[in-house]
C-alpha cells in the first residue's frame, strides 16, 4: 500500500480541510493505519511478556514466537494486508465485536466507565435545576456534533488531526443484547430522554414544535417528575438490573418478554432516547468529614450505583443527585474515553460558565407553562422476569 511521507500528507490535509474545517473535515484525508511487519509485531508482543514470565518460560516464549511467524504467522500476515487495501483502518471493526460486542459477561464495572463532576464546587444544589442545565448543555453538543461545529480534535502538540468517526454513534445510541455478539443500534435524531427516578421511567420530550427547550422549562419539567407520587408498577424498579447481568440470559429475557406490546413500546423509549438519565435519591461528593472515603462511594456510585438505577446499554447515562452532583456512566464499546471526556468537559462548562443559574439556584430562562407533562413508562413483567434480577444484584452488591 502506498503511503505518503508526514511532512506532505500533514500539508495537503491542511490545503484540503480549509481555514475553519467542520468535524469530519480530515475524514477522507487521513491516513489509513498501516500493517506492521510481523517482526516488529512479534518483539512488541516478546517485550510486553518477558516481565510476566520466567526465565525458561520466556524462553520458551520466544521459540514460539519464531514458529508462528514461519507458518501460520505469514498467511494471517497476508490476510491483514489484503483487508488494508479495501479499509481505512484494518483492526477497528474487529476490535469492536472481538474486545466488546462479543464479550458475554456483564458490561456494568467489565467494561462501562464514569465521569465525575466538579470535585471542590457544585454550581447549584438543586437536583431538578441541575438536570435541567446538564441536558441542555448535551443536546447542545449534540448539535454541534450534528452540525459539524465541533473542530476536530489534533494530536497534542501538532497539527495532525484525529479520527471523528466516534462522534457518530454518541447519542441516540444503545447497545442490544445477543446471543454470541451484541449490535449496536443508532437512530439519527431523538427528540426525548429517558428518565428514571424512584424505580419508575419516563419520557421526557425535550422539544416542542422544533424547540429546544429552555433550561428552566428542563427544570420545570424534572421537577413534575420529581414530585410524581405514583409507585413504580410490579418489577419496574429493578429492571434496568437486566442490563447488568451476562448478555445471554438478557437477550434471551428480552426476545421472550420485550418483543411485542407494551414492553417493546417502553423498551423502545428508553433505546431510542437521546441518551438516559437518573434521578438519584441519595447524596454524592467529596464532602463531609471523611472526603477521601466520600469520593471512593461517589465513584462506586457512577461506575455500578445500585445496578437497576442505571441502564448499562445505552451509549451514556447521566446521574444526577439529590445534593446537585452528577456524574455519567459510558458504554465502552462505540468509543473511547477522550471522545466522551470531550462531551462531559463541554457539558460541565456549558452548565457553569455559559448557561449559569439565578441567585436561588434555578435555570435561567421562561416556562411555557402548557408543556405536556412527561409521559409515564408501563410495563407488564411477569413474575419470571422479576426474579430474576437478583442475580446482578448480588453481583453488584459482592462488590
Amino acid at each position: 500500500m502506498f503511503f505518503l511521507p508526514p511532512p506532505l500528507s500533514q500539508t495537503l490535509v491542511r490545503l484540503l480541510s480549509g481555514r475553519k474545517p467542520l468535524l469530519y473535515s480530515y475524514q477522507t484525508s487521513l491516513p489509513c493505519l498501516p500493517v506492521p511487519p510481523i517482526k516488529d509485531t512479534l518483539e512488541r508482543y516478546l517485550e510486553s511478556v518477558r516481565p510476566l514470565l520466567s526465565g525458561p518460560g520466556f524462553q520458551r516464549m520466544t521459540v514460539l514466537a519464531a514458529q508462528f511467524e514461519n507458518s501460520l504467522g505469514n498467511r494471517l500476515q497476508r490476510y491483514l494486508k489484503l483487508k488494508a487495501l479495501w479499509a481505512t483502518n484494518y483492526v477497528s471493526d474487529w476490535w469492536e465485536e472481538y474486545i466488546y460486542l462479543r464479550g458475554r459477561g456483564p458490561i456494568m464495572v467489565n467494561s462501562n466507565y464514569y465521569g465525575m463532576d466538579f470535585l471542590y464546587v457544585t454550581p447549584t444544589s438543586i437536583q431538578a435545576a441541575r438536570a435541567g442545565n446538564t441536558i441542555t448543555a448535551l443536546l447542545l453538543y449534540r448539535r454541534k456534533v450534528n452540525s459539524e461545529q465541533l473542530t476536530p480534535s489534533r494530536v497534542p502538540g501538532t497539527v495532525i488531526p484525529l479520527c471523528a468517526a466516534q462522534c457518530e454513534r454518541m447519542f441516540n445510541t444503545t447497545r442490544t443484547p445477543g446471543e454470541e455478539t451484541d449490535v449496536l443500534q443508532h437512530w439519527q435524531d431523538s427528540e426525548f430522554v429517558a428518565v428514571y427516578h424512584r424505580g419508575r421511567y419516563f419520557r421526557l420530550w425535550v422539544y416542542k414544535a422544533g424547540r429546544l427547550l429552555s433550561p428552566r422549562e428542563m427544570e420545570y419539567q424534572i421537577q413534575r417528575i420529581l414530585d410524581d407520587p405514583s409507585p413504580p408498577g410490579p418489577g419496574e424498579d429493578r429492571l434496568g438490573a437486566l442490563t447488568a447481568g451476562d448478555r445471554v440470559p438478557w437477550c434471551t429475557v428480552r426476545k421472550q418478554y420485550f418483543s411485542s406490546g407494551v414492553n417493546k413500546r417502553s423498551l423502545d423509549c428508553i433505546e431510542r432516547a437521546a441518551f438516559f438519565v437518573t434521578l438519584d435519591d441519595e447524596e454524592q461528593g467529596m464532602m463531609g468529614e471523611d472526603p477521601v472515603g466520600n469520593l471512593d462511594r461517589y465513584a462506586k456510585s457512577l461506575l455500578h450505583g445500585k445496578c437497576y438505577d442505571r441502564w448499562f446499554d445505552k451509549s451514556f447515562s447521566v446521574v444526577v443527585y439529590k445534593n446537585g452532583k452528577n456524574g455519567l456512566n459510558a458504554e465502552h464499546s462505540w468509543a473511547d474515553a477522550p471522545t466522551v471526556a470531550h462531551l462531559w468537559e463541554f457539558t460541565l462548562a456549558t452548565d457553569a460558565f455559559q448557561l449559569g443559574y439565578t441567585e436561588d439556584g434555578h435555570c435561567k430562562g421562561e416556562v411555557e407553562r402548557s408543556l405536556p407533562p412527561p409521559q409515564r413508562l408501563t410495563w407488564d413483567i411477569p413474575v419470571e422476569v422479576r426474579v430474576l434480577p437478583e442475580f446482578p444484584l448480588g453481583k453488584c452488591g459482592a462488590g
